[in-house]
């Protein structure tokens, strides 16, 4: 046996057990959607369900990357802020954002929709609509939805002009009378935010659990006691 020979045998066996711990929590993740699955299809209450981020894995390939629950508590608790109980209530490619909101007091927002391409969401039944931001007005029900949300949050899946572009039309499409909007995306889109749509920069700082390399802001089209412009 060569020099080395051992230190090679000892790093695949530990690449071989970080590969099975890897593929036994994506297993148990796996199960543990199934399940929620099963019992949104069998027409329970889903909001009664506990439902958390843990039970979707982020999808690279879909640009996921999920905030920490400081940020989506914080997003979250800024639509309760800004809106009324009838309020109807947008989050766009946001699930984290929604989903932190639910698990606040989805009763309390009845009319929080989330709009997103990823139908693993669709556990959410009629709060969950289908949305591909290549087609910013075309989805199921956009008649009955048009101009009725009086706020609406976003979250570009890409950092690029096209994607922001399209998912602003989206949000003028939605937006009521005085709607108000809040965008978290790259300090890169700044120009183009307040140009579009009139959103500003903000002195909060989004964060994401796994950490990113970009430097996301958040932009508003509106100021309260905790968020303000810079």
């Amino acid at each position: 046996m060569a020099i080395g020979d051992d230190e090679s045998l000892s790093l695949s066996a530990d690449t071989l057990a970080a590969l099975q711990s890897f593929m036994a929590e994506k297993q148990a993740i796996d199960d543990k959607f199934e399940q929620l699955k099963g019992k949104a299809e069998q027409d329970f209450d889903t909001k009664q369900l506990e439902i958390t981020m843990d039970m979707f894995q982020e999808d690279w390939q879909l640009s996921q990357f999920w905030y920490d629950d400081t940020t989506a508590n914080f997003l979250a608790d800024t639509a309760l802020r800004n809106t009324e109980a009838s309020d109807y209530v947008a989050f766009i490619s946001a699930p984290t954002a929604y989903v932190a909101l639910r698990r606040k007091d989805i009763a309390a927002r009845p009319n929080a929709h989330l709009f997103e391409f990823d139908q693993r969401f669709s556990v959410f039944n009629d709060q969950f609509v289908l949305y591909d931001y290549n087609k910013p007005t075309d989805f199921v029900e956009a008649d009955a939805l048009k101009g009725k949300f009086k706020f609406i949050y976003t979250d570009p899946p890409f950092l690029n002009k096209d994607c922001l572009g399209k998912m602003i039309r989206t949000m003028k499409f939605l937006a009521a009378p005085g709607c108000k909007i809040m965008i978290v995306t790259g300090a890169v889109m700044e120009k183009q935010a307040e140009v579009e749509i009139g959103a500003r920069a903000t002195g909060f700082a989004p964060t994401h659990r796994g950490g990113l390399s970009n430097e996301f802001l958040c932009y508003t089209t509106f100021e309260d006691e905790l968020l303000k412009w810079v």
